[in-house]
């Protein structure tokens, strides 16, 4: 049945997208696989790029010239003649018979659209069903049963308490919540509305239910009135949904259980029924039910009178179920699952009317009343969702001392308030691992088409219904919704907008125990795609974060390069100093973030090299819309060394040697042919994942990892392809990096990385390698970031850094020697098998890493600032009286000649600290130190 099907976009590959046509659903109840796939929504017309007023004309223009052959009062010849005006559309809508088979496929909806369409001379929404077709494939993942297993537990143990009937589904834009309802609604009879506004353009699918929100607008604007207003519309609710299904009596007979009963309402209320039921609901007039039963209404705020319409509202949602129960056979239906749901997408759209209360209750909202409504059908197994990507946890979910309707309800519970369902669908693939070990290479995983598959299922899902050539409309739409706005000029960007582009990337971790920055969270998952991972049973947090999106990343990096080199450019040092200034984040992450930011600017400045050195002979297809280059490609390794500490550094490494092996190869021979690609930075739960067993897929997913807590040795893991063929374990390796932010060095720098304390590479090599035929290279970068040589004056420090470069210069050969390091480890033999090459990088100085623009931006990073340095006299007599001020205490005369002459008293200071710079291998050991471990080394070698 798939190839007879005919779809609106022109999709990738479908044998690579692992790609399933929907299928049409009968007018009965049928199996999984013979049912249509609704679409859900698509995106705003904001991100809709394309010219349609001048398309509209091209339309006219063509159903004129062809009126004769093509009558517009024929539908397919409308649908011809929009398909050949717009590529966005299949080809095969430009024949009559693929257009025919169109109609045939979407039945009187379709058509509907089509003649619509031409009478306002408008096509617009015919030209983005490719957006709808999108959300008509099958559905990936278990998030729908997950929901279902949540709403039955919740229903078997909610009793009489306040709000033990509802659940509210809050999670980012494109992560499937209505889509997962939708599922959901194939196992229980679901009754689902939408709230989204009038002014929304574009086409959502399902339609805006209209009516339903205009009713729930006319709401009284006070709580009792209200309360009583939305038990009257669940009455004629359940009421007018009996009615319907009693009609629906014959149709429904070929089911079998409640399912196939939910399935079957399910196709109805989305092929037909839909609008007409809730037309009818809106127009039912309770009073004439009260006349009926000669019930005479007094006030509407008596008791009576709410009780009355709560038990007829009972016995109407028993009269449905019982009547569902003779239809397949189980009369009695003592379940204690939920048997209806009633599902309110865009829900926000209640807790946005306030209803006006007194000075001594907290602000009350069109959602509270509605809550306190439902709560009075409590006895009756139905259960109410609430959709919305606006997590507000005082308005959908609030905390236990801000909880209303225990103030309102006579048997409220304040402590039964759920924290809202975020398990939504995320890498959803099918059945088949995106990737294997040996099976793609670098540029087949630098594809938007491969990207798309990883986070959120709107990606793929769109993806799959874009027009061959433009997949970059894909990562243009995710910066949109990243920053919230279609410009990604700087000037439209929030700081919300900045610190999102920034978190992406830096994995920022944001200060939780401020109240500010609760709310921003907020405002981060609601406007600019955060992930809302968990909320705690107590409400008062919440976990929010990226997750690996490259596609998102992808996004970020271009508008980090838009902030950066726009009109009205700024640093991106001096930004997050300012988010870092006013709190946001943990203080106690601080020297690991700023090691992020400089390895980040510096990939995106090699990017730009490469780009810039390789544009006119490079042959895959690139964004021509943007100057920016394709950050998710990669850049070869020395391009990235180049970018992190300048040319001068980067050439000193590239000819140092291994300092654990002897005559090793160069850095530069080593590493000739290796490639770094990471466009944001993931946490590691543990060190399990710093191994080159993940090294590929990290790379396969553009990352690099922080380092868990509890790593020992190393904060950061950057996966290094050693060669572009297809990834796998045995051409990986890595640059592993530790971070020190104190504010001090010795000679002797004693962080060192040895992969063998980690378990980087196997114990027992991929086949092809064993111990000793396996020697992959790996490098190690000792990051000393907070280290300031505030012992020596300044002139002292540029003359010893002087003298140092002068020292490279002239002796080369000296820095290729053995470090101290082999014969101080004695657990290390005699032969290692995978060379080190070390990098120590003294200081967070122009002068050390060549992204630092401005040395005080970082220093305030890291607050590592110190009092010498900032002291305005920098005289060696000025600097010592400062000293023996002692603020802080260190060796020397200024602290310790009380004691008289001993070694305390006649330490020189200025001899002790190590100068700012980038040293490898063995640079930071004496002449006769070295000596020494070549001694040591050939005793332990014989």
């Amino acid at each position: 049945m798939a190839g007879a099907n005919v779809s609106f976009g022109q999709g990738g590959n479908p044998t690579d997208e692992h790609d399933d046509d929907f299928n049409v659903r009968s007018t009965s109840p049928k199996t999984e696989t013979q049912r249509q796939e609704p679409a859900l929504k698509p995106i705003e017309s904001r991100y809709d790029k394309l010219d349609h007023h001048k398309l509209d004309e091209d339309t006219a223009a063509y159903l004129q010239d062809n009126s004769k052959a093509m009558p517009a009062t024929i539908p397919e010849w409308i649908l011809v003649a929009i398909a050949e005006t717009c590529d966005r559309l299949d080809s095969k809508l430009q024949k009559y018979p693929g257009a025919h088979q169109a109609m045939s496929q979407y039945g009187t909806a379709l058509e509907d659209l089509l003649k619509g369409a031409y009478e306002k001379k408008d096509y617009k929404e015919v030209r983005n069903l490719p957006v709808k077709q999108a959300w008509r494939l099958r559905y990936r993942g278990r998030a729908h049963l997950l929901l279902y297993d949540t709403v039955a537990t919740m229903t078997w143990n909610k009793g009489l308490r306040s709000n033990a009937n509802s659940l509210a589904i809050v999670q980012s834009s494109g992560t499937g919540k209505s889509r997962t309802v939708h599922e959901h609604s194939k196992l229980v009879f679901t009754i689902p509305f939408n709230l989204s506004a009038d002014e929304k353009k574009g086409f959502p699918y399902p339609f805006p239910d209209n009516a339903i929100r205009e009713h729930f607008h006319n709401a009284p604007r006070a709580f009792l009135p209200a309360r009583l207003y939305f038990l009257k519309f669940l009455f004629d609710l359940f009421s007018a949904v009996l009615e319907e299904v009693e009609t629906l009596k014959d149709w429904l007979k070929p089911a079998k259980t409640y399912g196939d009963v939910a399935d079957a309402w399910s196709f109805y209320l989305e092929e037909k029924g839909r609008n007409n039921l809730y037309r009818r609901v809106v127009r039912m007039e309770y009073e004439k039910f009260l006349e009926e039963e000669e019930i005479e209404v007094k006030d509407e705020s008596d008791p009576a009178v709410f009780n009355l319409i709560a038990k007829q509202t009972q016995n109407k949602i028993s009269g449905l179920i019982s009547f569902i129960g003779k239809l397949v056979g189980d009369e009695k239906c003592k379940s204690p699952d939920a048997r209806v749901v009633v599902s309110f997408d865009e829900a926000q759209y209640l807790t946005n009317i306030s209803i006006p209360t007194s000075a001594d209750l907290p602000p009350r909202t069109l959602y509270d009343a509605f809550c306190a409504a439902t709560n009075e059908i409590l006895p009756s197994p139905v259960f109410f969702l609430f959709l919305s990507t606006q997590f507000t946890l005082w308005r959908f979910v609030p905390p236990q001392t801000m909880s209303l309707l225990d103030r309102i309800i006579s048997y409220s519970d304040q402590n039964n308030i759920r924290p809202p369902f975020t398990e939504l669908p995320f890498d959803c693939f099918g059945d088949e691992p995106l990737i294997r070990p040996g099976e793609k290479t670098l540029k087949d995983v630098s594809t938007i088409l491969f990207m798309s598959k990883f986070g959120r299922p709107m990606f793929s899902s769109l993806m799959r219904a874009m027009v061959h050539g433009t997949e970059w409309y894909i990562v243009n739409l995710a910066r949109a919704k990243l920053i919230a706005s279609d410009k990604p000029d700087i000037a439209q960007m929030t700081d919300d907008a900045k610190l999102a582009v920034l978190a992406v990337r830096l994995l920022l971790d944001l200060n939780t125990s401020r109240a500010d920055t609760q709310a921003r969270m907020v405002r981060l998952v609601q406007n600019h795609m955060a992930i809302a991972f968990s909320i705690p049973k107590h409400r008062e947090a919440l976990s929010v974060g990226y997750p690996s999106e490259p596609i998102l990343a992808e996004a970020a990096a271009r508008q980090m390069y838009v902030m950066r080199n726009g009109v009205d450019a700024v640093n991106v040092s001096l930004l997050l100093q300012g988010f870092v200034e006013r709190g946001l984040v943990d203080k106690g992450e601080r020297g690991e973030l700023v090691a992020r930011l400089i390895f980040t600017l510096a990939y995106d400045e090699a990017a730009e090299a490469y780009e810039k050195d390789t544009s006119e002979n490079r042959k895959d297809p690139v964004d021509e819309s943007s100057d920016c280059p394709f950050y998710s490609r990669g850049v070869p390794l020395k391009y990235f060394i180049v970018a992190l500490f300048g040319k001068e550094h980067a050439e000193h490494i590239f000819k140092s040697h291994p300092d654990n092996v002897r005559n090793g190869q160069t850095f530069e021979q080593a590493f000739e042919r290796a490639w770094v690609r990471f466009t944001h930075f993931q946490r590691a739960g543990d060190s399990s994942v710093i191994t080159t067993e993940v090294a590929w897929a990290a790379v396969a997913r553009v990352m690099a990892f922080q380092c868990s807590s509890g790593q020992a040795g190393m904060d950061i893991f950057i996966p290094v392809v050693l060669r572009d063929e297809k990834l796998q374990e045995e051409i990986m390796t890595g640059i592993l990096a530790h971070v020190d932010d104190r504010v001090s060095a010795e000679t002797k720098i004693r962080a060192e990385i040895d992969e063998q304390d980690i378990g980087f590479f196997p114990t027992q090599p991929a086949d092809g390698l064993n111990a000793n035929t396996d020697s992959r290279p790996y490098i190690t970068i000792v990051m000393e970031l907070g280290v300031q040589p505030f012992y020596r004056t300044r002139a002292e420090n540029e003359a010893k850094s002087n003298a140092t470069k002068a020292d490279r210069a002239s002796s080369p050969a000296e820095h290729n020697t053995t470090s101290r390091n082999v014969a101080t480890s004695p657990r290390r033999p005699a032969v290692v098998a995978h060379p080190r090459y070390s990098i120590f990088a003294i200081g967070c100085s122009p002068s050390v890493y060549n992204v630092v623009d401005d040395k005080d931006v970082y220093a305030t990073l890291l607050s590592s600032r110190h009092i010498l340095q900032e002291h305005s006299r920098q005289t060696p007599d000025s600097l010592s009286a400062v000293r023996r001020l002692k603020p802080f205490w260190i060796a020397g005369p200024e602290c310790f000649d009380w004691v008289g002459e001993t070694k305390l008293s006649s330490v020189d200071p200025a001899e002790e600290p190590v100068a700012e710079g980038v040293y490898t291998g063995n640079e930071l050991s004496s002449v006769a130190e070295q000596d020494e471990d070549e001694n040591a080394f050939m005793a332990n070698s014989q």
